[in-house]
């Protein structure tokens, strides 16, 4: 699997698709300007907004009534962080070298939930939240009650 930057439109808005073999799995758009993502698979839709308290690795996740449902953390020293959304705890560590893969664990270290092959992008303060974004939809893709399905697109 795979995550592409298909448009960075003049509207600022950024398309990512995630994609395996040709075939879009699910399709992520963020907007800096709203500082939220939008996730879609087939009929399902998500919308978060996402703030920072100045400290742009840690973000909350707030839906479109401004409710908190949940955070973001990243820790640069060794790319690893965490996802927790609607009371479920993903782990995340990115292996950082030519093509980054962002490898998802939740129960169990040994047994990946979900590895794909993301963009490359500076450190900066706009790139956490594109990276939230793609950790919460890759997680959100593989615990879709049709990921069980396609297990062998998901490692």
């Amino acid at each position: 699997m795979k995550w592409t930057l298909i448009s960075n439109a003049s509207t600022g808005i950024k398309e990512y698709h995630l994609v395996n073999d040709e075939v879009v799995l699910a399709v992520m758009k963020y907007s800096p300007e709203q500082q939220s993502v939008r996730i879609s698979y087939e009929e399902e839709r998500l919308v978060f907004f996402m703030e920072s308290n100045g400290n742009a690795s840690r973000i909350i996740f707030k839906n479109v009534y401004g409710v908190d449902q949940g955070k973001f953390a990243h820790h640069n020293h060794n790319n690893t962080g965490r996802l927790e959304i609607n009371k479920q705890i993903f782990d995340y560590h990115i292996v950082d070298n030519n093509q980054p893969k962002l490898i998802i664990h939740q129960h169990n270290k040994q047994e990946p939930l979900a590895v794909c092959q993301i963009p490359a992008s500076p450190t900066r303060h706009d790139s956490y939240f594109e990276q939230a974004g793609m950790v919460l939809g890759s997680c959100w893709f593989a615990n879709m009650p049709a990921a069980p399905k396609l297990q062998g697109l998901l490692k």
